[in-house]
């Protein structure tokens, strides 16, 4: 948790001459952000390297280790970048190529100037990926 510190002015009156000395940030310094290009970049390889060999199994709870295995890989590899004071929610969906459409949709409360999220796709000749991961900054 922050701390707050005071300082005492040459004055003494216990207000703070220095604008930057506050230690509490409201927003995120631009190195620390979540970055949706960056990500979107880290989930094409996380979803190469997890799909690239497997097919959809219409039976049984193969498709949801699957899901998982993506999903956890991709959060692992959200927390290695500098993102400090990130909540990282990720989503997989996988389906069946067999040429069907699907519309998906979300919607939620954010902060448009800290807020943010990366959507890839994948398909190969067995099935089809989605995974978008969300950033949310804890205030």
């Amino acid at each position: 948790t922050p701390q707050r510190r005071e300082t005492m002015n040459e004055a003494g009156d216990g207000s703070d001459s220095k604008k930057d000395s506050v230690p509490y940030q409201i927003r995120p310094p631009f190195k620390r952000m979540f970055k949706p290009n960056q990500v979107k970049t880290l989930i094409r390889q996380v979803l190469e390297e997890e799909l690239k060999d497997k097919s959809y199994e219409p039976v049984g709870e193969a498709n949801a280790k699957i899901t998982r295995n993506v999903a956890q890989a991709v959060k692992k590899r959200l927390k290695e970048l500098p993102m400090d004071r990130y909540k990282i929610c990720v989503q997989v969906v996988i389906g069946e190529n067999k040429g069907a459409g699907v519309r998906m949709g979300c919607r939620c409360f954010w902060d448009a100037q800290t807020d943010r999220l990366a959507k890839e796709e994948y398909s190969n000749d067995e099935l089809w990926a989605v995974c978008i991961a969300f950033g949310v900054y804890l205030y």
